[in-house]
């Protein structure tokens, strides 16, 4: 892929898709201003860009109001996608860059760092941080967040939140069944148990799913595999580690029926089954805490990534990569919102609330962090099993790669007939491995 200008053509390679005044007089004389407003300048707008929610919304509230108490010259817009996480937010993203319509600050999502990054829309951020040695507390972070938004020795983000993926349990459904809640030993074979255990069939219907969809990435690399090579040029997915963890996660959907399918998730999405009570447990980030605070009808909590059958756990860190548009006309006062938003108080203002996981280490050791609590959270751990899978060095950010959307939906695509059992998971391992190899050239 050649570096260059991201254009509707970069977008339709990178999506697949096509990009589908009033007059008001006033005849009321206006009161000439005063000099001294006269001589005021215009408060400079810098907009940011988030997916949004009606929670992550209310939780952005108070920190573009402080952002605005403290900057008078800067107007800091927060503008939601309204898209919620997922692809729909990827495609309002691309489509508003090859537009030229970007926001100042946006953040990206999983998949799509390193391919965005070579089309070079990302301002390097190294000077800022020199220059802004306060505002940015660049030392506070923790190594695995700033390691993830460096690409070619270029700071290119600054990581807003993320934390390392865990489980996320109903504890009344194991309470039930008289299961131990999962743990620090717990492995997957405890994991597979747990979900035949806690599966319910009524006649040909299942009404509780015990386990949701284990996420492949942390999946296989706990197993000891990789996805590609350390400099990204070859796919290793059809390796035996690899193959072992899809087999795995397979076999929950295909041989146990305790994880639902595709025609049962197509009915109910794996977060909904969840909060309804219907499902035991899933994979998610301490940020889906946002929507589970709200939970009414049951207790949860939270677990480390199970175990793997060596016995390792690697988990996938995801991170709030926060960056600012080479197309934004104030890139210096975009970086002031940026650095606001990532800052320790301006996380502590978002994230007390109960939502995602702070890139700051002295934030994870602060009473308001680790002793957060909302009505149905089981424990503690809801907050600080997160922090510890990155303390223990359990935690890893996907290495950024120039093809890496286009690497992901290919797998994310090709893991559709994992759960529909229509292929071994030998035989994906390998058309995955050829299709990748084809796509990284």
């Amino acid at each position: 892929m050649n570096k260059g200008k991201f254009t509707r053509r970069t977008f339709l390679q990178m999506t697949g898709l096509g990009v589908s005044t009033g007059l008001l007089a006033a005849c009321v004389p206006v009161a000439a201003p005063s000099a001294e407003e006269a001589a005021m300048p215009e408060p400079v707008t810098v907009t940011f860009m988030v997916p949004g929610s009606t929670n992550e919304d209310a939780d952005f509230a108070p920190v573009f109001e402080e952002f605005n108490n403290r900057y008078p010259e800067i107007d800091g817009q927060y503008t939601p996608a309204g898209t919620g996480y997922g692809q729909a937010y990827n495609d309002k993203l691309l489509t508003m860059l090859s537009g030229g319509t970007a926001p100042d600050t946006f953040k990206t999502l999983f998949g799509y760092f390193g391919s965005l990054a070579e089309k070079d829309v990302y301002v390097p951020l190294d000077d800022y941080v020199a220059q802004h040695p306060d505002e940015t507390v660049f030392d506070d972070f923790f190594d695995a967040h700033v390691n993830a938004c460096v690409i070619k020795g270029q700071l290119l983000a600054l990581p807003n939140d993320g934390a390392p993926e865990g489980i996320w349990y109903n504890a009344d459904l194991y309470d039930a069944a008289g299961l131990p809640y999962p743990d620090w030993d717990t492995t997957w074979s405890d994991m597979s148990a747990a979900g035949t255990a806690l599966t319910q069939v009524d006649g040909s219907i299942t009404t509780h799913y015990g386990i949701g969809h284990p996420n492949w990435l942390g999946t296989i690399w706990s197993n000891g595999g990789e996805i590609l090579n350390e400099d990204g040029t070859q796919c290793l997915l059809d390796s035996d580690e690899a193959i072992e963890a899809l087999e795995w996660m397979q076999g929950l959907v295909v041989d146990d029926g305790s994880a639902p399918g595709p025609e049962a998730l197509s009915e109910l999405g794996m977060f909904d089954r969840f909060t309804s009570g219907t499902l035991g447990s899933f994979w998610c980030v301490r940020g889906c805490l946002g929507g589970l605070r709200s939970i009414e009808d049951f207790q949860f909590d939270a677990a480390p990534l199970p175990l793997s059958n060596n016995g390792s756990r690697l988990t996938r860190l995801l991170i709030g990569w926060t960056s600012i548009w080479s197309g934004s006309e104030v890139p210096d006062e975009a970086y002031l919102l940026a650095a606001w938003i990532c800052s320790p108080e301006g996380q502590r203002l978002r994230i007390s609330r109960g939502y995602a996981h702070p890139s700051r280490k002295s934030l994870v050791e602060q009473d308001w962090y680790k002793n957060y609590e909302c009505e149905r959270c089981n424990s503690h751990a809801v907050n600080n099993v997160f922090p510890e899978m990155l303390l223990r060095g359990e935690g890893r950010a996907w290495p950024a790669h120039p093809n890496e959307s286009e690497i992901v939906q290919a797998i994310t695509t090709g893991l559709d007939s994992l759960w529909d059992g229509s292929k071994p998971a030998a035989q994906l391992a390998a058309d995955l491995t050829a299709e990748i190899n084809g796509i990284i050239g």
